[in-house]
């Protein structure tokens, strides 16, 4: 229910791949100072139970050397499969992302109140979430942490059977993506794009 109030159905961009995603651009645009990230895996930056895209990879470590810090939040299992992710951007930057695990899994607020505390942003700097759901990742807006909303990347490759398996997240994710496009509409809501990306757009 509560992605039926307005407010918490809210995304401050929407954008269609990860790799669009500049952080000082949006702080630019928006006055913001945000200096850390909670990120989401599956569909956001790569498919799901997949790797992460090469492109998404680049654009991580590209946030990192801009000053960013990461965490990922994931409701899966802690398990290898972040590692090739963390070790190629601890190759090249020499920041260590964290992997949070919380008992509180998403949409609970409190695990991602506890994302920004191991994020260790000082007092004038701010986190935001990037995901692909408003059903999940965006349990962020509630804990007072604006999010991101990325497209989600399409899985190739998958069974019947594990497609069958996900027609309620997937059917629940577009519903509640168009209820939220519905209030950017109505309400006029500033929410950035692709094009505000672009090295020509201006504040």
């Amino acid at each position: 229910g509560r992605l039926f109030v307005p407010s918490l159905n809210h995304a401050i961009a929407k954008v269609s791949s990860f790799s669009v995603i500049d952080i000082s651009k949006i702080n630019e645009l928006l006055g913001t100072n945000f200096k850390g990230v909670i990120l989401d895996i599956d569909e956001c930056v790569a498919p799901h139970h997949g790797e992460v895209l090469q492109e998404n990879v680049d654009s991580i470590i590209e946030m990192v050397n801009q000053g960013v810090k990461i965490v990922i939040f994931s409701n899966m299992k802690a398990s290898e499969r972040y590692n090739p992710l963390i070790e190629t951007v601890r190759e090249s930057t020499g920041y260590d992302i964290k992997v949070i695990t919380s008992r509180y899994a998403k949409p609970d607020p409190r695990g991602f109140e506890e994302c920004v505390e191991s994020l260790q942003l000082s007092d004038d700097e701010e986190a935001l979430m990037i995901g692909d759901n408003f059903v999940t990742d965006g349990g962020a807006i509630k804990a007072g942490i604006p999010f991101v909303k990325v497209k989600p990347i399409k899985t190739s490759g998958e069974g019947a059977w594990k497609k069958t398996k996900r027609v309620f997240q997937t059917g629940s994710r577009g519903f509640y993506a168009g209820i939220s496009n519905t209030y950017d509409f109505i309400g006029r809501r500033r929410v950035l794009r692709d094009k505000d990306f672009s090295p020509n757009a201006s504040s």
